[in-house]
């Protein structure tokens, strides 16, 4: 893995921006400079914008054009960092300044220059070191032997020559050699609003001389806006002062920002996986809307693909390309909405608390009150909306948002950060969201066998993850390989029996079981040939032992339904999985299976018994109302049968509770029975029932003449349990 540096450029041989042209002509300029009169230059850019990588590239073709001059300019690269004051900063300069004039002892000229340099830097700083020592203290230069501070107030008091003279013969030196220096200054709206103003002094009354050319490298709004911290005065009009020719650095074209970011994303991707896939539509709406307006610069690419490589290396397998490439970049350039995104995930995903509140919600007033929120973060809030609604479908909606092009279908299977179990990989990176890794459930989908699968379908359901490998199975139903599909249904209506039947996970959603029955269906739907299909249905049913009984009674009562018969009474063509004969003929196999079954053993324990008793009260009556006259000539198994019939109840406040239905056992046995036999019960034998079952029938005698027996709540029927406990 490696990361781009963002180390500016050396040549335009590594040039990506189309910079080349500009640098080479401002190089020219310079170079072909033949005036004595020192110069400033200005070089103006924001940051990020390659400033320091055309100062390297001007630096390239003075060299170039000078190769074979004798009159080669000195180049000082001067790196004003780390300078203790403005005396300081002057020291390192002419330290900088007397360290490149290096006299050839055949040149009169330059030895001269190089004496001159040195006679006033000295002066300078002895100057420089009186200032320090004058005033009301002396104390700073205690620290020196006591024979260099005599030497040096000696040389202060005898000197022969003034600043001025010492200038003079410096500037006369300059301009007799023709020697041109040329002083790069880069990077100065990095520095402190005092060492701005310092380098500034610098350039306009210490260092202006004859053949000296200057040139600065800066964001000219973070300089002018330090001058006039420190001045008090137009920072621009100051500027100018200074400045004698400014560049500005060429706009970068939008086009040419694009296609660097994109081949650099390209190439991180490949390196990632071969496997990664998006969705070409979705991808350019997000582009557009939630990458490009941030993208500014070539250091901005950089950033946002740097973290961008790190973080989907990581994730790439849990995560959305598209989503992973849209939040890394706000990440990196508008860290603010992207926290704020982070911290408020029920405004973005379908949770239990987004279901709730949008019920009570006034979207005008919603959409005023997002607005307000996202011009306290100090961002762009039209950008930050148009973001928000490409990424999040629910959010468009709440606030009415038409302007987006929202593609919200597939939400679960492309892994995308507005589906709940998703949404924190994004911002905490947190793997613990997701109960099972997609990488897992692939291997379901594309290699594992029957019995693998059923170790994995086993293992999520002891774990309480059943629930959410079952919704992603049925997010990835297209991508379920055809030759696998038959393969997969069986697996599933193997253990279906076993999933939990109930809503508690949410109020108003779907039970596991009742997820996996769509599932199957789904599945099996997929599959062209008529006759497979039938015959994957026949087989589990010929195979099926009596805890299963539940599962295929729900499949085949579906099919019953598509056909506008038993309860039903509209056709649904769609659902008709198999032909009406085939469908006649699975009735037939059902009720000889249950015949067999009842033989030896009794069905009242079983998951779902209402379901497999309707279907075969159904389709045989008569042996079906016998079955039930049998049992119930034991007390015991009125009351085995008043739990078996039993359905939970999930209310919108966290209750719960049991209801009963007994419309079609009303020929063989009444509420005035069941509950006389629970009533005459000896309850010191209430352990035979386990402690849910023993909730179902406290909950039927407080339903017991009642119109709505689902108003007994389990904790009023655990209330009669302990009295009951009591009272033997």
């Amino acid at each position: 893995m490696s990361y781009d540096s963002d180390k500016p450029i050396e040549s335009s041989k590594q040039d990506l921006l189309g910079r080349t042209t500009f640098s080479k002509q401002l190089g020219e300029a310079i170079y072909g400079y033949d005036a004595n009169d020192g110069l400033v230059i200005g070089l103006y850019g924001k940051w990020g914008t390659g400033k320091t990588s055309i100062l390297n590239m001007v630096i390239n073709e003075i060299n170039d054009l000078s190769r074979k001059s004798d009159d080669k300019p000195i180049i000082i690269n001067f790196s004003p960092w780390n300078y203790s004051d403005k005396n300081n900063l002057i020291s390192i300069f002419f330290k900088e300044l007397k360290t490149k004039i290096r006299p050839n002892n055949n040149d009169e000229k330059k030895r001269q220059l190089a004496k001159n340099l040195d006679k006033y830097s000295s002066i300078i700083s002895l100057i420089l070191n009186a200032s320090v020592a004058s005033g009301h203290t002396w104390l700073p230069i205690l620290k020196y032997p006591v024979k260099s501070i005599i030497q040096f107030i000696k040389k202060i008091l005898t000197e022969d020559e003034d600043l001025d003279t010492a200038r003079k013969k410096l500037e006369y030196s300059l301009i007799d050699t023709g020697q041109k220096i040329i002083v790069f200054i880069d990077d100065i709206d990095r520095l402190t609003n005092s060492q701005i103003k310092d380098i500034f002094q610098l350039v306009k009354q210490v260092g202006n001389f004859p053949n000296v050319i200057y040139v600065l490298s800066m964001d000219r709004d973070v300089v002018c806006r330090a001058l006039e911290s420190v001045h008090n005065i137009n920072g621009s009009e100051y500027l100018e002062k200074i400045i004698q020719i400014p560049f500005e650095i060429p706009v970068l074209m939008k086009s040419k920002l694009q296609e660097i970011f994109l081949t650099k994303l390209d190439n991180t991707v490949n390196d990632i996986s071969d496997s990664i896939t998006w969705d070409k539509i979705y991808w350019s709406e997000v582009f557009t809307n939630c990458i490009e307006p941030y993208i500014k610069t070539l250091r901005d690419v950089n950033r946002v693909i740097n973290t961008f490589q790190f973080r989907y290396r990581l994730l790439y397998e849990e995560t959305a390309f598209e989503d992973m490439v849209a939040l890394t970049t706000i990440e990196v350039l508008e860290p603010q909405l992207y926290q704020w995104i982070g911290n408020n995930k029920d405004l973005f995903c379908s949770t239990s608390v987004h279901s709730f509140q949008s019920m009570y919600r006034d979207k005008n007033d919603y959409r005023n009150l997002i607005y307000n929120e996202l011009e306290s973060l100090e961002i762009n809030v039209d950008q930050a909306i148009k973001f928000l609604s490409t990424l999040f479908p629910i959010f468009a909606d709440d606030i009415c948002d038409r302007n987006i092009r929202c593609i919200s279908s597939n939400i679960r299977e492309v892994m995308r950060a507005a589906q709940e179990n998703r949404f924190d990989s994004y911002f905490i990176f947190d793997l613990n969201g997701i109960p099972v890794s997609r990488y897992i459930i692939n291997n379901c989908i594309n290699s594992l066998d029957f019995n693998e699968i059923i170790d994995i379908i086993i293992k999520f359901n002891n774990e309480g993850s059943i629930g959410y490998f079952i919704e992603e199975l049925r997010s990835l139903v297209n991508s379920i390989p055809y030759n696998r599909l038959r393969l997969l249904a069986s697996t599933i209506l193997s253990e279906q029996h076993k999933f939990p039947d109930d809503n508690s996970r949410r109020f108003l959603m779907l039970s596991v079981y009742s997820q996996s029955i769509f599932l199957i269906g789904e599945i099996i739907g997929r599959i062209d040939n008529e006759t497979e299909r039938y015959k994957i249905i026949k087989d589990f049913l010929e195979n099926i032992n009596k805890n299963q009984l539940g599962t295929i009674a729900d499949f085949i009562n579906k099919i019953e339904l598509a056909y506008g018969r038993l309860s039903g009474n509209i056709e649904n063509v769609d659902k008709q999985l198999i032909t009406l004969e085939h469908l006649e003929e699975l009735e037939r196999l059902y009720i000889l299976k249950i015949n067999e079954i009842i033989k030896s053993e009794s069905i009242f324990e079983i998951s779902h018994f209402y379901i497999t008793f309707y279907l075969w009260n159904c389709l045989d009556k008569d042996k079906a109302k016998i079955y039930l006259e049998n049992e119930f000539k034991y007390d015991i198994n009125i009351l085995k049968f008043t739990c078996a019939i039993a359905h939970k109840w999930i209310g919108s406040d966290n209750d719960s509770g049991w209801g009963f239905s007994l419309d079609i056992f009303i020929d063989c046995i009444s509420a005035d029975t069941i509950y006389k036999k629970i009533e005459e019960f000896d309850k010191r034998q209430l352990d035979l029932f386990t402690p849910e079952d023993q909730i179902k029938l406290a909950s039927f005698v407080l339903g017991y003449g009642k119109s709505n027996n689902h108003s007994i709540s389990e904790k009023d029927a655990k209330v009669l349990i302990e009295n009951w406990k009591h009272n033997v």
